[in-house]
């Protein structure tokens, strides 16, 4: 007689045998569903038209997104407007949020002129967004910005008038240092070689001779020139007759050996005006030199 199971079989009894066998066939059971209900179930087809409501439930979170950060109200009509003009009211129709339209009045108030588009972007509050936006519809009229230009030109204008009122006009024969600073354009360097070369001349006769400071441009001459004169009784002599060689040949104008043909002409002779200028045989140095000559 064949031996039973004992009740203990693999340490469960029959009891619980019998679950475990339950447990067992329902998941496979489970499990073949899984495997089998593809077969069954069909996707629905995407319908085109539907996409439009897809993009409108879009762009409409996204303006209540801005709405929360204070950027645009969630309605907005985008239509052309002069900053410069527009209302309170309109800006907010433009999509600003009430917060940000009256910063915008408030920055017009204060004397601010919109010139270009970019203006805007100095208002408080318009992010570089919400200026891309608005940036097709902005319209400046051209009579703003000439108005603008020509109250800028005016001011210019009143503001050197009032400084050439103020300033007075520096004599270069007796001006110092301090003095030439203050000219427009002079600096401490061309106010230095300014009054070396004085120095050497003995000073200037005519403004043209500032053309002949070192570095001197052409520029900075005629911005200079309304603000200087020179008094040419003030300038040094040298008396080519009495004079020793060395203070002859101090002078910028005259060379080693124009010094040295003076000093031997006026041995035989004394020299005059006329005798200088045959000795020179430069009539355009002996222009810029007759002025610095005594002879008597």
């Amino acid at each position: 007689m064949p031996k039973s199971f004992p009740q203990n079989y693999f340490g469960f009894n029959k009891q619980q045998r019998n679950g475990l066998f339950v447990l067992i066939g329902l998941c496979f059971i489970l499990f073949v569903l899984r495997l089998c209900l593809p077969y069954f179930i069909k996707a629905d087809p995407i319908v085109i038209a539907n996409l439009p409501l897809i993009e409108k439930k879009l762009d409409s979170s996204f303006q209540k997104k801005d709405f929360r950060n204070r950027d645009v109200e969630p309605k907005s009509t985008l239509f052309v407007f002069d900053p410069n003009q527009v209302s309170l009211e309109q800006l907010m129709q433009l999509g600003l949020s009430k917060r940000t339209a009256e910063t915008f009045i408030k920055y017009r108030t204060k004397g601010f002129t919109f010139k270009n588009k970019e203006d805007l972007c100095k208002v408080y509050g318009i992010s570089e967004t919400n200026y891309s936006r608005l940036e097709p519809y902005i319209f400046i009229p051209q009579e703003t910005k000439q108005k603008e230009s020509a109250v800028v030109n005016k001011n210019k204008t009143k503001e050197v008038i009032s400084n050439s009122k103020l300033r007075k006009v520096v004599e270069l024969n007796t001006a110092d240092s301090l003095t030439l600073l203050t000219l427009d354009g002079i600096g401490p360097t061309y106010a230095k070689r300014i009054l070396k070369y004085r120095k050497l001349l003995g000073g200037f006769y005519d403004l043209e001779q500032l053309k002949e400071v070192y570095g001197f441009s052409e520029e900075l001459y005629q911005t200079v020139k309304p603000q200087i004169n020179v008094d040419p009784n003030l300038i040094r002599k040298i008396h080519l007759n009495k004079d020793d060689f060395k203070s002859i040949n101090k002078h910028p104008y005259l060379t080693y050996e124009l010094t040295k043909l003076i000093c031997n002409s006026r041995q035989k002779s004394a020299l005059g005006p006329q005798d200088l200028k045959k000795l020179m045989n430069d009539e355009a140095l002996y222009t810029k030199l007759i002025p610095y000559c005594v002879f008597d």
